[in-house]
């Protein structure tokens, strides 16, 4: 039995697949999946990105998978493959959470939820001819028992240097925008971290020191955290992650973290609006103590990454000069911002679905970079023409040297050289029109 797993690429403005040459921060889906996999099953994994999907081997079953709008692609990909009479299954965050009659129009199978369990079982009723046309998470898989992800079925020449490995699942903040805390029902779960620090050294042997944890937030539950730090100190790694920026309020979990390794933190910070952040159920954000807590986090030699959300209902024609200054003034070294994105599945999407905002349903365009609903205080092209205005002040040549000198001074050489990288990349992509971040 011949297997094809793919993780689909996003999509270019003018809708054509993104391609690049290196995935430098490769997701784990696949790699877990694959890990559950029959041994006798004739497995490969291919991530669109960067590599190109042998449509025309021979496959007895492909699987599916993507975030965000990159299920849009995945449903071209489930086409083509069904036209070659190939049967196609589909799964992951998006598919889980959205009608499942639109993914359904494009596959043979649908599966919901987290997939651990759930994908054995499919490979065993595909090849006893009972598929079914849907399968749903009927319980959450026990994450303390994982099996090693089959990091040597990645592609090594088309990875960069980091490495996925993951130690919590979920968030337990209420964001109503959030696709993670309506995916995973607001539960957070960890995993051992002896089994952490397994796949630690597995990922390790794959060649390179250098981890991303995948985690959603990873400064939740702050002894299991201590644990885990501890535990990382004697691996010699260098990692990042996501995080809340409460662990600013923690200098003894910034000081442990820094020993175990930790050089850069992406913390959700969404907005400086106080209005907009109590809109969206994150008034425990709070602005007036964003530039301290930034610059404690980098007194302990830890760089910081942002996430921004720009045309929530408080936001008014003042978010794009606000958000330019707080990044600039700040001298955060990495920027993402988005426009707001309302995901079907999440409070948010409902909510404005009630309201009639929802310009469209079309996925191609959920990819953060593009107006789809009615905002409330902001004029919709206004909002779509001043965000790619407002990134590519950002990311000047001038203005990236100047927010990335702001980073710690007890960052390596190769850590500047990373944020440098990350920020060039970046440009390049605004200047495409392609949302930094989505692949």
């Amino acid at each position: 039995m011949r297997v094809l797993l793919i993780g689909p690429t996003a999509l270019e403005y003018n809708g054509k697949p993104i391609k690049q040459r290196r995935l430098h921060l490769p997701g784990l889906t696949l790699s877990m999946l694959a890990a559950v996999t029959p041994p006798d099953v004739e497995l490969k994994l291919v991530s669109e990105t960067v590599e190109e999907i042998p449509f025309d081997e021979p496959w007895d079953l492909v699987g599916l998978t993507g975030m965000g709008s990159g299920i849009y692609r995945a449903w071209q990909i489930a086409d083509e493959f069904r036209k070659r009479k190939v049967t196609v299954v589909m799964g992951g965050i998006a598919a889980s959470l959205c009608d499942p009659q639109w993914s359904l129009n494009h596959v043979d199978c649908l599966v919901t939820g987290e997939a651990e369990e759930i994908w054995p079982l499919v490979i065993e009723d595909f090849r006893n001819g009972r598929l079914k046309q849907q399968y749903d998470m009927q319980h959450r898989p026990d994450i303390n028992t994982l099996p090693l992800p089959r990091y040597d079925l990645m592609n090594r020449k088309k990875l960069g240097f980091w490495r996925p490995v993951q130690a919590t699942r979920g968030c337990p903040f209420p964001c109503t925008f959030c696709s993670i805390q309506s995916y995973f029902e607001r539960t957070y779960r960890k995993r051992p971290v002896d089994q952490v620090v397994r796949d630690v050294r597995a990922a390790k042997k794959s060649g390179t020191h250098f981890i991303a944890f995948v985690d959603d937030n990873i400064g939740v539950d702050w002894k299991y955290f201590e644990q885990l730090m501890t535990a990382l100190i004697p691996e010699k790694i260098i990692w990042m992650s996501q995080c809340s920026i409460h662990i600013a309020d923690k200098p003894d979990m910034l000081a442990l973290a820094y020993k175990s390794g930790c050089r850069l933190l992406s913390f959700g910070i969404e907005s400086t609006n106080t209005e907009s952040l109590a809109w969206i159920e994150k008034e425990f954000n709070k602005p007036t103590n964003y530039e301290e807590s930034l610059k404690t986090i980098r007194k302990f030699g830890i760089d910081v990454s942002t996430e921004m959300i720009i045309g929530m209902d408080g936001d008014r024609e003042d978010v794009f000069q606000n958000t330019y200054d707080f990044i600039l003034q700040n001298r955060i070294s990495v920027p993402r911002v988005h426009i707001l994105t309302p995901v079907p599945g999440t409070p948010l999407y409902k909510e404005m679905k009630d309201e009639g905002r929802i310009l469209h349903d079309d996925f191609s365009q959920y990819s953060g970079g593009r107006v789809v609903f009615r905002p409330k205080g902001i004029n919709a092209d206004d909002l779509q023409k001043n965000y790619w205005k407002l990134y590519e002040q950002l990311f000047t040549r001038g203005n990236i040297l100047k927010r990335i000198t702001g980073s710690p001074l007890l960052q390596s050489a190769y850590m500047r050289g990373v944020v440098l990288a990350i920020n060039l990349h970046y440009r390049n992509h605004i200047r495409q029109r392609i949302t930094p971040g989505i692949v």
